[in-house]
């Protein structure tokens, strides 16, 4: 694959110092990171190898709906939500060490890699459920509507083992 978009964790790995190949990012994970070698990153922007690319809105609602279909929506940051875009919009790589972040990822389709190795084996769609009355909800939901109980969190594995490209 010719280009990669990446979070932020791929950047406090050094990915794209390392990569040698053309990457994409997203404004706002711009401003998770712009206090990390700052210097570095404007090198790498003005010389190309990085470009800042914010994704149209039609992928940030495609995005926002997966995370909410498997579960993860609530884990995930606005900056997680737009390079998740940006790599559908591109038809791109994604670069992530958050698991929420490449269990939507995967479940879109989208080939993930890890910066350090670790990667997702399986992806998973969470549930809340109530571990006094036994009664499963959707995962936004944060105190049983029959008990009053607060809902705990568990997944059902959607797909087994994941091969995974390294970074």
């Amino acid at each position: 694959m010719a280009s990669e978009v990446l979070d932020a964790s791929a950047f406090y790995a050094g990915t794209p110092f390392l990569s040698g190949r053309e990457c994409y990012t997203t404004s706002r994970v711009l401003d998770e990171i712009k206090h990390v070698k700052s210097a570095a990153l404007e090198g790498l922007i003005d010389a190309g190898n990085l470009k800042v690319v914010d994704p149209e809105p039609r992928h940030v609602k495609a995005a926002r709906k997966a995370a909410e279909k498997t579960g993860d929506l609530q884990k995930l940051s606005e900056a997680d939500i737009s390079v998740l875009a940006l790599a559908m919009q591109l038809e791109s790589m994604l670069i992530t060490d958050d698991y929420a972040l490449a269990n939507v990822a995967a479940t879109l389709g989208i080939k993930v890699s890890s910066s350090s190795g670790k990667g997702i084996k399986e992806t998973r769609k969470w549930i809340s459920y109530c571990s006094a009355c036994g009664k499963a909800f959707g995962p936004n939901e944060t105190e049983c509507p029959l008990c009053g109980n607060k809902l705990k969190r568990r997944y059902k594995v959607i797909r087994g083992p994941q091969k995974e490209s390294s970074a």
